[in-house]
């Protein structure tokens, strides 16, 4: 009897030591590990797809083949354990080369990806959220992302003030103005025109720099015709404006585009003669000392 006992109670110690090796098995070393690496969504759609069935951002890595910062930024941060441990499962990984990949050139056109490293943030719809535009290390990555989603400055929420209070001018040049810093001139074109519209008496001050800029996201398109258009109307409407030294100088950068540099040159001077003490005194000189150089050359 007692040997039958002992028996069974041996049986009892190996089943149990077989069930926590199972057990054990199951789970490698008893420990649930994350991802080793991130897993790079290659097409856009596929990442779109994804974000809207799991409700997560998209972290969309914009890079060419020359630019050896992407190249350490995929290394150096992509690659960090605590960015994988940390970040890897809680967002869409969007991989796209902007000059041979036909998303990846969509994408930089739409969102006027002019510098790199870029990564931008999107919700599920493909609306950006905000954007990394420069070389950032693992913690300093971390941080930003993290920041994008509760900060009132973020791409998102400015838009989400726009939506909400659609007459605020606050609020539509603060998103003008970001999309502007961006140099994505196609989309804060219609924002500073929207400002002008809202608000044609200049009531709160920003009517006057919104004009200015409607005339200089124009110019950056290279659509100077139209430029010097807007810039007649800001010293038109608006004589009195901050705005109108800096106009000064903008509409000589048009002329001298545009090759006529007579006019340009004769713009510049006026600017040098009437905003002595103004910031951009010294580029100037500089512009209109190239010119001289220019035509004595010819």
């Amino acid at each position: 009897m007692s040997g039958g006992r002992f028996l069974g109670l041996e049986s009892l110690v190996l089943a149990a030591f077989l069930v926590s090796a199972i057990v054990l098995g199951a789970a490698g070393t008893g420990i649930v590990r994350g991802p080793s690496s991130i897993k790079w969504e290659r097409e856009y759609d596929q990442a779109i797809a994804r974000a809207q069935a799991e409700k997560k951002l998209i972290i969309a890595d914009m890079f060419t083949d020359w630019c050896a910062l992407c190249k350490d930024m995929d290394r150096e941060t992509f690659g960090d354990s605590k960015v994988i441990r940390t970040m890897a499962d809680k967002y869409v990984w969007l991989k796209l080369n902007t000059e041979t990949e036909e998303d990846g050139e969509r994408l930089q056109e739409e969102f006027a990806i002019l510098t790199y490293p870029t990564v931008l943030i999107l919700d599920g719809s493909g609306e950006e959220v905000d954007r990394v535009d420069r070389f950032l290390g693992p913690s300093q990555f971390t941080e930003k992302v993290r920041s994008f989603v509760d900060s009132p400055d973020s791409l998102a929420n400015l838009r989400k003030a726009v939506r909400e209070h659609p007459d605020s001018v606050p609020a539509r040049y603060a998103l003008a103005e970001k999309l502007l810093d961006q140099n994505n001139y196609a989309k804060a074109r219609p924002e500073f025109e929207k400002v002008v519209e809202i608000d044609p008496e200049n009531r709160e001050g920003k009517t006057g720099l919104s004009q200015y800029n409607v005339a200089l996201c124009l110019a950056s398109q290279e659509k100077f015709v139209e430029a010097i258009i807007q810039l007649d109307l800001l010293q038109e409407r608006f004589p009195k404006s901050s705005a109108i030294a800096d106009a000064t100088v903008l509409r000589g950068q048009i002329y001298r585009c545009c090759n006529e540099l007579d006019k340009a040159k004769a713009v510049l001077r006026e600017y040098v003669t009437k905003y002595p003490t103004q910031g951009h005194i010294q580029e100037v000189e500089n512009l209109l000392a190239a010119m001289e150089a220019e035509s004595k050359g010819k």
